[in-house]
């Protein structure tokens, strides 16, 4: 056995092993370097890996087996050995080693010392740890089960967020990677954050398994996973494990009480729960039949589960879009008076349940907004936002309130905000563009709108804020081409289309003001507040505002919420200061602060003007 040991010393194989393992831990550290500057596809560290790992072997045997010569390589056992050289060839590889080790130890000093950290507890110790939940993918054998799939990434994404220390980047952004396979560590870059959660959700039955990984956007590495077979009744325990394993594998602290979890929501009707999901995917889809089977679905939701709050606040919701895609609603006329009380009903019945629940405090604040209580709506949304503060679609419907309200600088400001937090969607520009209209950036508008639709050219309602900013700055023909694209999408825009022809051939424009007083709501939504005022002047804007928010009470958003160089004019009228009278907004600006183009004159009155 000495006699063995002795060869293996003498081929210099040991001398071998070690310089082959040095050098393959320098190249290892080459790769991950440079792959920071070159993009490399995901495998290609772990093939550099794997083909290191098979090299050893071959290294070892090969200088067992051959020794190096002056005559050149020769096998060992041709080699005689009073002329072998094997001694002078370890002193080389001897050298060989002490260079590796030094370039292993240049790669140590960069990796402690001189590169920038960018690991977990580093960020967690700063609380500026960002993750994206990307959709996990359908592995299930009916496609229909995708809206489980999303809904499990979407109440994974809504555990974290109520993780201190953790940034989670909004659902839009994340779910714009939907069907995708991209690189990580480019979606990283992309969504400005450190980690990637991925997965996959496998239903049949009652069997579910679900995986999950959790992915350094810096490098690719994994550095937790997990999969769960379980049966769908341990859905919300495996939502509540992958959340908290991910946090604990970020070393953040939860902060939970003894039997807090994270998923805070739960049912034990397992049935309830998947006709919940599928109803606010028909939600978010914002399409007429999706919204009747999304009500449908939550009618018997809500008569099952009486006492599941997010239940209630997607019933909410549901009722809240209803006027924009329907004239009737059960069988009748729409009775906007009577679907407001439904909406505020069921948003009450969410926060009862669950006065923590963001999403619940969100649609009270619409539900209340609607029934013009402002200040009690205001007080909703700044709640909703204290529980979840990243919220783009409570920031989006407060810009909204803001904007209505005539907030004008803070309703830009909370808009900017939307755009910071969801970089790469077009939702977060709905509201941008519309402050950019309140404050008369029209070209501004413009130009962020032609912008926007060369990136997400599906944004059809961004030709409607460009058909605003057209008609302010007198570009009849440009406002035409944004009204025809506008109206692929709304019916009510091709009488938009008659008149703006009309305006750019010159034409007597006074034909049309019956025609505008006895078309639907729907249709109305759908034209321009410029185009009444091109037909009918102050008098046909100031009738709008009273038909229309007065008759048939909503939401006075056109009252406020676009802010056209002849709106200084019609705030001036005394029927316009009487109107935002009777829809309360005097009393929220006595207790919350005057807009740009209002101010007290007494204890008991106030006027109106330009916006200043």
């Amino acid at each position: 056995m000495n006699s063995f040991f002795s060869e293996l010393k003498r081929r210099n194989v040991f001398r071998v092993g070690i310089a082959y393992v040095v050098i393959s831990w320098v190249i290892l550290q080459f790769v991950d370097i440079i792959k920071e500057i070159v993009t490399f596809p995901g495998w290609f560290p772990q093939m550099v890996l794997v083909l290191l790992i098979i090299g050893l072997p071959i290294a070892l045997v090969f200088s067992w087996a051959y020794e190096v010569t002056p005559e050149g390589v020769m096998k060992t056992a041709a080699v005689d050995k009073s002329k072998s050289i094997t001694h002078g060839t370890g002193q080389k590889i001897n050298k060989l080693i002490i260079g590796a080790l030094v370039l292993a130890l240049g790669f140590i000093a960069y990796d402690k010392v001189i590169a920038p950290k960018d690991d977990g507890v580093q960020e967690a110790q700063a609380g500026q740890v960002s993750i994206a939940v990307l959709p996990f993918v359908n592995m299930s054998s009916d496609p229909e089960q995708e809206y489980f799939s999303d809904g499990i990434t979407e109440e994974i994404l809504n555990a974290l967020a109520r993780v201190d220390g953790l940034r989670v980047t909004a659902r839009t952004s994340a779910f714009a990677y939907k069907g995708k396979s991209p690189d990580l560590r480019e979606v990283g870059r992309a969504l400005g954050v450190a980690y990637i959660v991925e997965g996959s959700v496998r239903k049949a039955s009652n069997q579910l398994r679900i995986t999950a990984q959790l992915i350094n956007t810096a490098d690719g590495s994994h550095i937790w996973s997990e999969v769960y077979d379980r049966e769908l009744t341990d859905v919300f325990a495996i939502q509540d494990e992958i959340a908290t394993s991910i946090a604990g594998a970020l070393t953040l602290s939860l902060g939970l009480q003894e039997g807090q979890t994270l998923v805070v929501d739960r049912t034990s009707n397992i049935a309830a729960y998947e006709s919940y999901l599928q109803a606010r995917r028909y939600i978010l889809g914002r399409t007429p039949d999706g919204l009747t089977q999304a009500i449908t679905l939550l009618r018997a939701v809500n008569e099952s589960e009486p006492d599941y709050a997010p239940g209630w606040a997607a019933m909410s919701l549901a009722l809240q879009l209803v006027p924009y895609y329907f004239e009737e609603f059960d069988g009748a006329l729409l009775d906007r008076v009577a679907l407001q009380y439904m909406s505020e009903q069921a948003a009450r019945r969410a926060v009862s349940l669950n006065p923590s629940l963001a999403t619940a405090r969100h649609v009270l604040g619409n539900a209340l907004r609607w029934r013009h209580q402002w200040v009690a709506a205001e007080d909703e949304f700044l709640e909703a936002l204290r529980l979840d503060p990243e919220s783009v679609e409570i920031i989006e419907d407060y810009g909204e309130f803001l904007q209505g309200v005539g907030k004008i600088g803070e309703a830009l400001s909370i808009a900017e905000k939307g755009l910071e937090l969801e970089p790469s969607s077009a939702f977060p520009y709905l509201r941008y563009l519309q402050a950019l209209l309140m404050t008369r950036q029209n070209d501004q508008v413009v130009e962020t709108g032609l912008r926007v639709l060369e990136s997400y050219p599906e944004a059809s309602w961004v030709h409607f804020s460009l058909l605003y900013a057209y008609l302010e700055l007198e570009q009849f023909e440009n406002a035409l081409v944004s009204t025809k694209e506008w109206a692929k999408q709304r019916e009510g825009s091709a009488k938009g289309i008659e008149i703006l022809t009309a305006v750019i051939n010159g034409e007597d424009l006074s034909r049309f003001a019956d025609d505008l007083r006895n078309i639907s709501l729907i249709l109305r939504i759908s034209l321009s507040l410029r185009i009444w005022h091109l037909i009918g002047g102050d008098d046909l804007v100031l009738e709008e505002f009273e038909r229309e928010w007065l008759q048939i009470p909503g939401d006075p958003l056109k009252v406020t919420t676009f802010n056209p160089a002849f709106m200084d004019r019609v705030r001036t009228h005394q029927r316009y200061q009487q109107l935002v009278t009777q829809l309360g907004l005097v009393d929220y600006w006595r207790a919350r602060g005057w807009p740009d183009y209002c101010h007290p004159i007494s204890d008991y009155d106030f006027e109106c003007g330009a916006y200043e």
